[in-house]
This record gives structure tokens, C-alpha cells and sequence, in this order.
């Protein structure tokens, strides 16, 4: 029973690295590691440790594995991080990291290289691999093209089961996975698809085209479509992988399932940091001046719009003198707006990356949300307006706030609606800095409509 418990993986993964166990070896220059329990620790594990290293003590680090956990760990960095780690190494070992990593890794962590290191490494690898990262290469990143892995298992309709089986067999270290099988003509265009399940469990009397699906080319892409497309597809059709064909149907390459993980993991945090200002590809180990440049422009933006709502106050320096209860309100006010904008650009934007917004719905759902403001409006607006009568002992400044919280929460519905529709009827993100207008908006719009209707209800 000992040595069983022993085997189990949970016990395997107590006599892995920690983070805190890597840091500590730091000062010994990671000489004192066991290989053994290194090799047990997780790639991924390791990635993230690295990230936080110098370029120096990356490749320090990374001398003590063999190439293929060099590789492993350098597919779960960031590329750029990764690029560095690999333009330090000596050639030969580079290239063969390279030659290790799965396609569209590989071509990601090059394309990351400069130019000088992109030719030395290229012409160092198998020249088969680097005609296909060529290939690659000339894809944009943020297409299906750029993510895909042209590494797919393929099948031959006209083929028995039984020499399908013996094809797998012989190619089973060329591809990624090999849950969906390709079934291609002699020109090498799509015809169909079928899983590893269907052909053990059929009737080995069958061919390939008797158990294959063709509904998959309804689903099937171009390399040049945004590869955020791709996984809504994949996620709207409960996908394992999506294929990417060219204009006469053949076959390039997938985008697998991991592929759309990291799509939508990175979307979702680039359009989270996007939205309030910060580079979208910014992250917490970035160095100043990098973070310094992404964040400044907006920061100075939002300078321009407060001075813009300095101003409306400014305006209205004599009524708030007379009636000094008006500046405490002004705040209540300019934050239910804003509150109220950003539930409505949060669901718009997500609507917007999901692709649930069809050819003319813009205006339906300004309308819409307009009224969800002008409902919430009145409901909040009363419960506030009822609040500051309480407060002020008078029903004029009830209404006052009443008023004041109904119109701006409507106007901050509407335009936060517009926002995200305009950005992209203008071919921009829809969560670039999106929530900085909607501030400014919501602040200026309401401490106007406050301080005026306080000039005309109060004096």
C-alpha cells in the first residue's frame, strides 16, 4: 500500500519545485536544483518563474533541462520573453528547441525574433520545418492562419478503415492530437471529417467516406478571418478543432482547442485593460517606461475630460455659494451615471466580441437601453430624490435630484450603447478606452443637467 500511495499523482506532485523553492535557488545560480524533481515540475510551473528572471538567468536556468523541457517551458511563456531567451542561446541548441516545438508555437516564438536572428535560426532547422514556418510567418497573428497548426492528421476518402489505421500508425509523430481525422481528395481539398471513436468502432468493411462528416465545411475558414472569429465559431458549434482551408477548398492547417483558449483568454484581458486605459498586451512584469508609454496617452485624455467637468462646475460657482447643499449632491449624481453606463457598455461590448449584434440592431439597441436608463432613472432617481428631500427638508431639492438622476442615467444608458457601435462602425476595438469616455460623458453631462435644473428648481 505504501508504494502505491507513493505512485499516486498527487504524491508525485508534492517533490515538484514550488515558485518559492525555484526563487530560493536564485543566488546559487540553480546549481544546487535536482534534475530529477525539476523534471517533475510543471512546464507551465516553470514558465511563470522564468518571466520574472533576467534574460541571463533564464538561459542559466534552462541550460540544466534537456532541449525538449527547454522547449516545453518556452511554449508556456510569453513569446517576446521567450524570443530573448532564444536569440541568447547558441545556435544549435536554438534550432533544436525549435525543431521541437509544435508549428504554430514555433512560428509564434520566431516571429517575435529580430530579423537577423529570424534568417540564422531559419536557416539552421530542418529546412521542411522552415519552409512551413515560412509559410506561417507570412500570416497575421491575429488571423486563423497565424494560430493554426498545419500539422493535421489527413485521410484519403477512398481508403479502407483498416489502411486508415495503418496510416495513423506510421503518422501518428507528425500531428498534434489526433481526436478529429481530415479526410482530403487527391488535390488535397476538404471533403470531410471523422474522429478516432468512429473508425476503431465501425465496421472495418467500410471506407473512410462511408463514416465521414461533411457538415464541417459549413463551419471550415479562410486563413485571413480574425482568429477571435474562430473561436466563436468553435464555441457557438461545440468544435474540438477548426479547420482553415484556402479559396479552392484545401486543406492548411487547424486551430485546435488549446489555440482557442489562449484566444480567448488574451481577448478577454486585452479588452479588460483596453477598456480603462492600460496596453492591452501589458503585463504586471513589463518595465516602467514599457507601461509609462501604454498608459500615458489615455491617462492625458482623461486630464482634458476632468478639466471639462471642472469647467461645468466653474460655471455655476454662485448658485453652489447660495445653495451649498448642491456640491454634496454632485457626486451622487455623477456616479449613478457612471455606474448606469458601464452595466450598459459591459453588456454591449460583450455582445459586440460574441457577435450577437446583426446587420441593423445598432439602433434597436440604443433604444432599448435607453429605455432600461430612463426605468432605472425614474426608480433610482425617486429613491434618491426622496433620500435628499429627507435630508434637506425640502421637497424642491427632492425633485431637484428626482430630476437630475433620471436624465443623466437615461443620457449615460444611450450614449453608452453608442460608444462601443461607433468605435466599431470606425474599425476599432470597441473595448479601447471605451469606459474613459463614458466617465467623462456621465460626469460632465450630469453635473450639468444637476446644476442647472439646482439654478432653475433651487434659486
Amino acid at each position: 500500500m505504501p508504494d502505491l500511495i507513493q505512485d499516486h499523482p498527487i504524491a508525485q506532485k508534492l517533490d515538484q519545485y514550488t515558485f518559492e523553492e525555484l526563487d530560493r535557488h536564485l543566488e546559487t545560480h540553480f546549481e544546487e536544483l535536482d534534475p530529477q524533481k525539476l523534471a517533475r515540475t510543471s512546464p507551465h510551473e516553470i514558465g511563470l518563474f522564468l518571466e520574472r528572471l533576467t534574460v541571463d538567468e533564464r538561459r542559466t536556468f534552462l541550460r540544466r533541462l534537456s532541449e525538449k523541457s527547454a522547449s516545453d517551458i518556452l511554449a508556456e511563456m510569453d513569446a517576446e520573453d521567450s524570443a530573448e531567451v532564444l536569440s541568447a542561446m547558441r545556435e544549435f541548441r536554438a534550432a533544436r528547441i525549435i525543431e521541437l516545438l509544435d508549428a504554430d508555437d514555433a512560428a509564434d516564438l520566431i516571429s517575435k525574433l529580430d530579423e537577423h536572428d529570424k534568417v540564422r535560426l531559419l536557416a539552421r532547422i530542418n529546412p521542411e520545418l522552415a519552409f512551413t514556418l515560412r509559410k506561417l510567418l507570412r500570416y497575421d497573428p491575429n488571423t486563423a492562419g497565424g494560430v493554426m497548426n498545419p500539422e493535421v492528421a489527413t485521410l484519403k476518402g477512398e481508403w479502407s478503415l483498416n489502411e486508415a489505421m495503418e496510416h495513423i500508425r506510421k503518422d501518428r509523430k507528425k500531428v498534434e492530437n489526433l481526436y478529429n481525422l481530415y479526410v482530403l481528395d487527391d488535390k488535397n481539398r476538404l471533403l470531410g471529417v471523422t474522429s478516432l471513436k468512429n473508425l476503431i468502432f465501425s465496421d472495418p468493411k467500410l471506407s473512410v467516406s462511408d463514416i465521414m462528416d461533411t457538415q464541417v465545411l459549413s463551419v471550415a475558414c479562410l486563413p485571413e478571418v480574425d482568429k477571435e472569429t474562430v473561436a466563436n465559431t468553435m464555441a457557438e458549434y461545440n468544435l474540438f478543432d477548426v479547420p482553415v482551408i484556402d479559396e479552392k477548398n484545401r486543406l492548411l492547417g487547424v486551430v485546435t482547442h488549446d489555440d482557442v483558449l489562449d484566444i480567448v483568454q488574451e481577448a478577454a484581458t486585452a479588452d479588460l485593460q483596453q477598456l480603462h486605459g492600460a496596453g492591452a498586451d501589458e503585463s504586471v512584469h513589463d518595465t516602467i517606461w514599457y507601461s509609462l508609454k501604454k498608459r500615458n496617452p489615455w491617462l492625458v485624455i482623461n486630464l482634458i475630460m476632468a478639466f471639462f467637468s471642472a469647467y461645468v462646475i466653474s460655471q455655476f460657482g454662485e448658485e453652489i455659494e447660495k445653495v451649498s447643499w448642491m456640491a454634496a449632491f454632485m457626486t451622487v449624481i455623477a456616479n449613478l451615471g457612471g455606474n448606469t453606463g458601464a452595466q450598459t457598455l459591459a453588456v454591449a461590448i460583450r455582445g459586440l466580441a460574441l457577435g450577437e449584434f446583426q446587420k441593423g440592431d445598432g439602433v434597436f439597441v440604443c433604444l432599448k437601453e435607453l429605455l432600461k436608463g430612463l426605468l432605472n432613472g425614474v426608480f433610482i432617481g425617486f429613491l434618491g430624490g426622496c433620500i435628499a428631500a429627507l435630508m434637506m427638508h425640502s421637497s424642491i431639492m427632492g425633485l431637484t435630484v428626482f430630476l437630475a438622476m433620471a436624465l443623466t442615467m437615461l443620457l449615460s444608458g444611450l450614449v453608452a450603447a453608442i460608444i462601443p457601435i461607433i468605435l466599431k462602425h470606425f474599425k476599432f476595438d470597441p473595448a479601447q478606452s471605451s469606459y474613459i469616455f463614458l466617465t467623462a460623458f456621465s460626469d460632465i453631462a450630469g453635473l450639468f443637467i444637476f446644476l442647472k435644473l439646482g439654478t432653475l428648481l433651487l434659486l
